[in-house]
């Protein structure tokens, strides 16, 4: 069912983040589209919030302050500036090659995202989306009970 929630930009950023993260390895183009699809709506939950929340007494310290200075709302502006103004999302990949002649398991990865990362090889990109999403869901949903108070 269709409702408010559902069509706001944390759940739309939530469902490119899971659509991203069920991507098999030779899904490789559809996971960079729901990863970029992601970091977009994620940013657009910043204006939206503000929309919504500007005229409260408070907010403009609030979005001047601990907003602007936390590293998850960097992270979806940089990156969101990025794909709209620049080029594709930047990631690093990861290169995998085949053993000759090896008739043991694969170590192939089985999952797009096992290719991409921001940070470093050992952390994949959806990792880090993740723990951003989750700190900017966390702070818009504690700021909303502040301003609707």
């Amino acid at each position: 069912m269709v409702t408010y929630e559902s069509r706001s930009a944390l759940e739309r950023a939530q469902f490119f983040l899971d659509k991203a993260k069920a991507c098999s390895a030779d899904e490789r183009v559809d996971f960079e589209a729901y990863l970029e699809a992601t970091i977009v709506f994620a940013r657009a939950a910043m204006p939206r919030f503000k929309k919504r929340f500007g005229g409260h007494p408070g907010f403009d310290a609030w979005w001047d302050g601990p907003l602007r200075n936390d590293s998850a709302v960097r992270f979806f502006q940089t990156e969101r500036n990025w794909v709209l103004k620049e080029a594709p999302l930047k990631l690093n990949q990861i290169g995998y090659a085949a053993s000759v002649g090896c008739q043991g398991p694969s170590s192939q990865p089985t999952k797009a995202g096992d290719f991409y990362f921001f940070e470093g090889p050992s952390i994949p990109a959806t990792e880090t989306v993740t723990r951003h999403l989750v700190a900017l869901k966390a702070m818009l949903g504690e700021a909303e009970q502040r301003f609707l108070a």
